[in-house]
Order: structure tokens, then sequence, then C-alpha cells
């Protein structure tokens, strides 16, 4: 099987999701080839020089998030360049421009099977700016513009149900090509943490001092100011935060902290590939982001046994919930209400005994359905299914 991978989208979990995928369909024997940009996050060029390494051809297209019909224009005529004549039975393209792009010129072009991720839609992002800070553009027409896409998408990958069933709710495919292939992880990665004291002890946070943070990239979505606002909100004075990650809003965090009275006890450690050691020093992990899909920092919070609190997002839900003979995984709190996540990082700090449930129920839920294992077999069934070798489960 030959699959074409296309993203613009290089960035936080999505350019996490396109090099495990990269890498794990290559081992099980598919040969990979990525057209993807660079200019959200110039890292990725480490990603692309790695998979060129290994094997996979890399295409360099310098897509754009905003809609830019010249430059689109080009990029697509690009794309073309890649798919004339290479062969390639399936077409997997992610996030919105990709998506548009890789599916209209594939539909021109080749015979290859069309698959897309979106990877959270635009339409969540509630007249908010998606990553890197750039406004996704009109949403009339990029949803007008999905529900066109998907009329020729053979099938459609969410990574939770949620996804799915906002993808419904908005129209942008026929039920009976809607899949759901759920992020995955490696959890032996994640599963002894090492390093916390070293961390404490380069941000000059006391031992004793109770440490809640978050990872993720510092934009709107990820809702790292609403933490901050939670935290000013509690009652004790001595509980510390440490923000892992970078990104535009930086600056506004730090004068948010310096206005709440809380920058000596918020900590900005930065980008950090490997983030055992946050792990390790952190006693809560916080996800209030505003929208999600499915966040890989959730799941490798659970599988290192942090007790964790998360808005109601999507992924989120469905992670963390009580199911079938299954105990809750974390807490739960609405999306933008500081009271509620005041009061759950409370409940947390004060009943160690809830932690301790919580903490051991992460890494047996991350492993039951959510490793990196399960993430590509379900995306080799879902190419199958494209491809009429397989029906659908």
């Amino acid at each position: 099987m030959r699959v074409l991978q296309v993203m613009e989208c290089t960035i936080g979990g999505t350019r996490r999701h396109l090099r495990d995928l990269a890498f794990g369909l290559l081992a099980r024997g598919v040969e990979v080839e990525v057209a993807c940009a660079a200019l959200r996050d110039p890292a990725m060029r480490r990603d692309m020089a790695a998979m060129a390494q290994r094997g996979i051809r890399v295409h360099e297209i310098p897509m754009v998030r905003a809609i830019s019909p010249l430059k689109d224009a080009v990029h697509a005529l690009r794309l073309l360049g890649v798919l004339l004549d290479r062969g390639f039975d399936v077409l997997h393209t992610h996030s919105s421009k990709a998506g548009a792009l890789g599916r209209g010129v594939g539909l021109l072009a080749s015979g290859a099977a069309r698959v897309h991720t979106p990877h959270t839609y635009a339409a969540s992002f509630g007249g908010g700016k998606g990553q890197g800070g750039e406004a996704p553009g009109p949403l009339g027409l990029i949803l007008a513009t999905e529900r066109l896409l998907g009329r020729v998408t053979d099938r459609l990958i969410h990574v939770s149900q949620d996804e799915r069933d906002e993808g419904q709710r908005l129209g942008v495919i026929r039920p009976e090509r809607a899949c759901v292939v759920p992020n995955g992880i490696d959890p032996s990665a994640f599963a002894h943490p090492q390093g916390g004291p070293g961390l404490r002890e380069a941000h000059r946070i006391p031992a004793e001092a109770p440490l809640v943070g978050s990872v993720g990239l510092l934009n709107d979505a990820k809702g790292h100011d609403l933490l901050l606002d939670a935290v000013a909100a509690l009652p004790r004075r001595d509980v510390h935060v440490l923000l892992v990650g970078h990104g535009e809003l930086e600056a506004a965090l730090r004068a948010q902290a310096e206005r709440l009275g809380l920058a000596p006890r918020v900590h900005f450690a930065g980008w950090r590939d490997e983030i055992g050691s946050t792990h390790d020093a952190l006693d809560v992990f916080v996800l209030p982001s505003r929208w999600e899909g499915l966040s890989y920092a959730l799941l490798e919070a659970l599988a290192a046994g942090l007790p964790v609190i998360s808005t109601r997002v999507n992924g989120s839900r469905e992670v963390l919930q009580p199911g079938a003979g299954e105990p809750e995984a974390g807490l739960l709190v609405p999306v933008g209400d500081v009271g509620a996540l005041a009061a759950a990082l409370q409940q947390l700090l004060d009943d160690r005994a809830l932690a301790e449930r919580l903490a051991a129920a992460g890494p047996r839920r991350v492993a039951a359905r959510y490793t990196l294992e399960h993430m590509l077999d379900g995306t080799l069934a879902v190419y199958r299914q494209a491809l009429g070798q397989e029906s659908a489960r």
C-alpha cells in the first residue's frame, strides 16, 4: 500500500500525529510519502529530516493557513505534481487547508482513495483563533467547503467520538463514511517519569509547594488564562503553576500573572520535547482548553499516573468519564467556568485519596484504548475500508 500524507498545520498535536502515523505505518510495511509545510514550527524540519533518513520521501510545500487564492493555487499545483503518476493507493489529508487542497487536487489527478482527518472543526473555535494565533477565515465559507468536499471523501477519520458527533451535526460527511480512530501514544514512554526535583529546583519551586500545570501551545485554544484565574481564586496562596509550551500568548499570560499577583508562583518552562520531568514534578495536571479533538497532553498525563482535571471538550469527555465497569479517570468541568475549575483544583489538592484513585485509573484507561498500536490498527482498517478491502466495523 502506498500512502501520501498531506498536512499544513504542522504544530502541536497535529505535528505529533503526523510523525507518529508516518513512522508507525512505515514500520508496518506501508510505503509512506509526506507533503507538508514547516512554517508554523521550524522544528518540523527535524521531523522531516528524520523521516527522510528512514526512507520516507518528504515534499515540503509551504501551505498557509489563511485563505490566499494565489498561494493556494501555487501549492495546489505543487501537490498535483506530487500526485501525478506516482500510484498512491490512499491520499490522507489533515486539517482544513491541506484537506481542501489535497482532496480537491486528488479528485482531479489521482485515483487514490481520499481519507481526511479534520483535527477539530473550525466551527469549534467559537470565533477564537486556532493554532498559531491565526483566525481560520470565514466560518460559513469553510463549512460550505467541508460539506462539498465531504461528498468526494471516501472516509473521514475523527480522533474522538465527540468529534464525530460534531461532524454529524455540521453535516460534513455521510454517517457511513464517518470513522473514529482515537489518538494514541506509547504508554511506556510516560510510565516512569523522572527529573521532577530538578525541574522544581530550576524554577525555584519549594519542594513542599503544591504544583499544578499544563502542557501545550500557549494559545487561545488551550485556555491557560482560565487556569491562572482559577489559581488566583483559590483560598490557599501556596499553589504554584507550571506551563510547558510556547506560543503567541506567552507575553499576555505573563502580564496576567503579574496583574493577579501570581507572578512569583507561575513558571514558564518553554517547549520541551521530553516532558517526563514535567509529569514527575506535578501534583495535578490541568487541561483548561476551550476546544480539542483529543488531547495528546491529556493522554500522556494519564499514562504518567497523574490526577487530571479537564474541561468538557471533545475527547476529554469520553476519556475521563466512567464507562461500563470503569471508574472515572479524571475530573471534568464546564468550558470557561473558572469557579468550577478552582473548585476541582481545591478538591484534588485537599482530597489525596481521590487524587490517588484517579491517578491509578489513568494508566489503565490509556492502555485499554489509547495506545499508538490501537491508532495504527484503526487507521489501516480505515484505509482498507476506503479501498473496498474491508467492511466497516
